[in-house]
């Protein structure tokens, strides 16, 4: 970058005077499509097995019986259909992971926003519900992991969103107190109503909500937060000059 532009870049910082010192997002679904992900391991797993849909296997992980993530939700799809072995359901598991990660990718936008953050000298984050083997994997996959500071996940705290630990464990590795943090996720049970509770700026990530089974909660967005219909509207909302 030349001088010019490192002093360019300076003289907005200054004018636009950002009061926040980092920012965290949620992973799945906020950064990448995991819905998505999971549909295709699904129906290769199905197919694998020559049993059942892949739509049928898809249900069983979002029963909530287990871990969203935990492949005893294969395993039970096995069992229902007749067809466990302790030998096939491995094979299976591995061909659920490797559909699930092929074709795996950030949002169009995702990379630009991350990056001119960092360049921003933005502190950045991670809160997941997944175990911090799946999030490495997933965040390696799709070319993140370099991006982010810290990355809290289900195993760290034992606690999954919304309960707050993860949210406060997560400010405690950043150093930052809650007014000093955007907080970017998906989901308004999960994400934006807990983020706003413990005391961060809380950012709906409208382009990435899949989250069907959270209508019977019917959730509103909550007041003064902020809707993202894109990655890149974030830089917007922390370049906005403050009046």
């Amino acid at each position: 970058m030349s001088k010019w532009m490192q002093e360019k870049r300076y003289t907005m910082q200054t004018l636009l005077s950002s009061p926040y010192r980092a920012v965290l997002f949620d992973m799945d679904n906020t950064l990448f499509d995991f819905i998505g992900a999971m549909q295709r391991g699904s129906a290769a797993a199905a197919e694998f097995l020559r049993t059942g849909t892949g739509e049928e296997l898809f249900s069983y992980y979002l029963r909530w019986k287990f871990h969203v993530e935990d492949h005893m939700n294969l395993q039970d799809f096995m069992i229902a259909h007749d067809c466990f072995t302790v030998e096939k359901y491995f094979e299976a598991v591995e061909v659920y992971n490797t559909a699930m990660h092929t074709g795996l990718s950030a949002y169009d936008g995702v990379h630009e926003l991350l990056t001119e953050l960092k360049a921003d000298g933005y502190k950045l984050g991670i809160v997941t519900d997944a175990y911090s083997y799946g999030a490495e994997k997933r965040l390696e996959v799709t070319g993140l992991s370099d991006y982010f500071d810290v990355v809290v996940s289900y195993d760290m705290t034992g606690y999954k969103k919304p309960h707050h630990d993860p949210f406060e464990y997560a400010l405690s590795l950043l150093e930052c107190a809650p007014h000093d943090v955007l907080y970017v996720g998906d989901s308004i049970r999960r994400d934006v109503e807990p983020a706003s509770a413990v005391g961060m700026t809380p950012v709906y990530a409208k382009y990435g909500d899949r989250n069907f089974f959270e209508a019977k909660f019917n959730l509103e967005i909550p007041p003064r937060t902020l809707v993202a219909e894109n990655p890149l509207d974030i830089l917007k909302v922390l370049r906005e000059p403050m009046l």
